[in-house]
């Protein structure tokens, strides 16, 4: 119930901060503003899918590593459709060059690194239970 509860917060928490960076064009005026939500993003997606686990998956034994590599996988899957979304609903351009894949190479490094963190912080809780 932690997790969730911290996960929930954690949601809530990124929708706001998108929310405010949209309204007040804090993403194109706060140079690194977009970073910051790309990694609570990444740490949001790690936990729920830490969360969501024992429901998925039926095999019950594994290791430490391999559940921080399943969270990894599925926050760099989350960030790569995200830059997908991005692009069809042409809120970035491939035609812009060097600049685009700096940037979303940015956005994938700092989602995952995030997942990193987030997975981390799940396991902690999970071992408090």
């Amino acid at each position: 119930m932690k997790l969730f509860k911290h996960t929930f917060l954690l949601l809530v928490i990124v929708a706001v901060l998108n929310w405010l960076a949209s309204e007040f064009y804090l993403y194109w005026t706060i140079w690194w503003f977009d970073m910051l939500v790309h990694f609570l993003a990444g740490c949001t997606v790690a936990m729920a899918i830490l969360w969501l686990w024992p429901h998925i998956n039926k095999i019950r034994t594994h290791t430490t590593i391999q559940i921080i590599f399943v969270a990894i996988f599925a926050t760099l899957i989350i960030g790569i459709l995200w830059e997908l979304y991005e692009l069809y609903f042409h809120l970035e351009f491939l035609s812009d060059g060097v600049p685009y894949f700096i940037d979303t190479s940015s956005d994938l490094l700092m989602d995952v690194s995030g997942g990193f963190i987030g997975a981390w912080h799940a396991l902690r809780l999970i071992d408090k239970k």
